[in-house]
């Protein structure tokens, strides 16, 4: 035991004096010395001046650390700022035996407070491809006695208190990047790499940490490589587990799994960048997923007071719709989310999205989903290369969708059993706007609702549609319910207006009605008038039947009024409802169950049955009574489109 405790002094005291004479080595050499050289070898390398203002300090330990002062290395001829790089400080901590063989292993290499700036020029070069020295000049030689770097391996590398800036050349968009707190941190090159970030990019707050693959294998470009992160981003909690792949100007993160709050996306994404904008290749796959949460807080406590902006008279937004992101990337890809939660709440299911975008045209083919408890498949294709008239060209088609739950959605909540409900819409349009685009609609637009069952209202919460309901209807005052048999709405387009002739059709039980006018989506008014008229074997006394009624001012706020005595020529005008053999399929899907006498109202707003005789009589300018109702319409149609 005695010789084995020898031997270990004996050691011991080997690598003691070793130390001591690295040391004593490393003391004896003044640094400074060494600041001309240095510099030359960073022009002879890079093309570019590195200034130390500061000094070198080399502070000897067991490990020691080089202490440079006050660094800066100028920028490209080109760039916009004059210097690349500055520190106030940068260390670095060398492992002390390796030296002995010219081997630099850094322990730990730190920048404190730089800043750091980056950017392209007009043709998307950047100022940190370095040109060098131009071809045919002479290489300095290394100073005397210096040998070439056996190695080099960077353990621990951190920024504290730095500002990175990127500048796009070609937009002149420029990203700021605070570094608070980077770390990146292994054992050697050959293994994984620590990371954690904690700063913000622009106006977002990143707070991140996690693996990333070996750094050699980042540097000889041995992929895949993997990258696993964690943390928050304006306070909500996000994921990304990835394999990276680089080759050329395409970056593939395949498979790639990304986490936001409680929601989960997994799929692959490519990026491909050049000219003339980069293009985007996707599938993505999620089981649930919520739309509050992409939309990420705003950095701080509370965003500011936004300023009151002036009260639009219309219902369809007049505010302007950025399309240039579609004009910023090409993308082609395929999404599928089994439930989809939209901002408002609103649940969607079974959501199928494939979409392309090239030259600013986005064409989307395939949109399902499930909604209302039914289901609608869409196409849309919208050409964005001019912002202000935007080209929009959609068609949808719905079916089996729940009366009662649209009704709730535009603030109209009462009772309703049955009433599925098919929408058809086949439009064109121009614009830079919602309004825009429904005040230059041409096209169809189709709703038409089956059976129902519909309760009366125990409060006035939707005054206008019950003004409505019993001018035309009078047995809604004394019967529990309306049966419905069926309603139709078809609104032919063109230039924003829509002339209705009787294809505004609805029939209850008891009585059928038709409309006749105009909707000018233009200026959001309407001039409707309703004929009511008594099924067969329906009986009432006359001066509790209105003869017509009209429905006429802004969509938010129209008026109700009722003529008791319309003349002859308004009713001939409007038509009498006359049944007709033989019904289309989707008069024979909705209209089923019905009576003989009870299928002309809907079937003439359907384009398949017309009057016994018609006149081109214009409809009465006034009606006798007439009452402004409260806006609750308005409001109904501004909450199914989100105003």
């Amino acid at each position: 035991m005695r010789l084995f405790w020898r031997i270990l002094a004996g050691i011991g005291g080997l690598v003691l004096l070793l130390l001591i004479a690295v040391a004593i080595a490393i003391s004896t050499v003044d640094v400074k010395n060494f600041i001309g050289p240095i510099q030359k070898r960073v022009k002879d390398a890079t093309g570019r001046d590195l200034t130390i203002g500061g000094g070198i300090d080399l502070k000897l330990s067991l490990e020691p650390k080089l202490v440079v002062q006050d660094v800066s290395l100028s920028n490209a001829p080109w760039a916009k700022s004059p210097q690349m790089l500055t520190a106030k400080r940068v260390e670095a901590q060398f492992a002390l035996l390796p030296l002995l063989h010219r081997d630099f292993q850094v322990r730990s290499f730190a920048l404190i407070e730089p800043k750091i700036a980056l950017e392209t020029d007009a043709k998307g070069g950047g100022n940190w491809e370095f040109g060098g020295v131009p071809a045919g000049a002479p290489v300095a030689a290394a100073p005397a006695g210096a040998a070439a770097m056996g190695g080099l391996f960077v353990g621990d590398l951190s920024i504290t208190n730095g500002v990175l800036t990127f500048r796009d050349g070609e937009s002149g968009k420029v990203t700021t990047v605070t570094i608070t707190d980077l770390a990146l941190n292994a054992r050697d090159a050959q293994s994984a790499v620590g990371a954690r970030f904690r700063g913000s990019v622009d106006d977002i707050a990143l707070a991140l940490e996690g693996d990333l693959g070996p750094l050699s294998s980042l540097v000889q470009r041995r992929w895949p490589y993997p990258v696993t992160l964690k943390g928050q981003v304006n306070g909500q909690q996000v994921g990304v587990d990835t394999k990276l792949r680089m080759q050329d100007n395409t970056i593939a993160l395949d498979p790639l799994e990304l986490g936001v709050g409680k929601g989960k996306v997994t799929g692959q994404l490519i990026v491909t960048t050049g000219k003339p904008r980069p293009k985007l290749v996707f599938k993505l796959v999620a089981p649930t997923l919520a739309l509050a949460e992409l939309a990420l807080p705003a950095k701080g406590a509370a965003p500011p007071a936004a300023k009151t902006a002036p009260k639009s008279r219309f219902i369809f937004s007049e505010a302007p719709i950025d399309l240039s992101a579609l004009k910023s990337v090409d993308a082609s890809g395929d999404v599928a989310i089994d439930s989809l939660v939209l901002a408002d709440g609103r649940k969607l299911d079974h959501v199928h999205v494939q979409l392309a975008i090239a030259n600013g045209v986005l064409d989307a083919p395939v949109i399902q989903a499930g909604i209302f408890g039914g289901k609608v498949s869409a196409r849309v294709k919208l050409d964005a290369n001019h912002d202000k008239d935007a080209a929009l060209n959609l068609h949808v088609d719905a079916s089996g969708l729940d009366l009662q739950a649209i009704l709730a959605q535009g603030g109209i909540k009462r009772e309703i059993r049955g009433g599925k409900t098919s929408v058809n819409a086949d439009i064109a349009a121009r614009g830079g706007s919602l309004h825009q685009w429904a005040g230059s609609a041409s096209g169809t637009a189709t709703a038409i609702v089956g059976p129902a069952s519909m309760g009366h209202p125990t409060d006035n919460s939707d005054a206008t549609f019950n003004k409505l309901a019993e001018a035309v209807n009078p047995f809604r005052k004394v019967d529990p319910s309306t049966e419905l048999r069926c309603a139709v709405i078809r609104l032919p387009l063109a230039n924003g207006i829509s002339k209705v002739d009787r294809s505004i059709g609805v029939e209850t039980n008891k009585i059928g009605a038709t409309a006749s006018g105009t909707l000018d989506f233009r200026n959001e008014t309407l001039d409707l008038s309703i004929k009511p008229q008594l099924r067969k074997g329906i009986t009432l006394n006359i001066d509790q039947f209105a003869s017509l009624v009209s429905f006429h001012g802004p969509f938010n706020a129209p008026t109700v009024g009722v003529d008791a005595k319309a003349t002859a020529a308004t009713v001939a005008t409007l038509g009498a409802a006359v049944a007709t053999g033989g019904t289309s399929l989707l008069g024979q899907v909705l209209f089923k169950g019905a009576t003989a006498d009870t299928g002309a109202p809907c079937q003439i707003a359907l384009g398949h049955a017309a009057p016994a005789a018609e006149t081109n009589a214009a409809a009465p300018a006034a009606a006798d009574k007439s009452a402004p109702a409260n806006n609750d319409l308005g409001k109904a149609l501004g909450k199914l489109f989100g105003r």
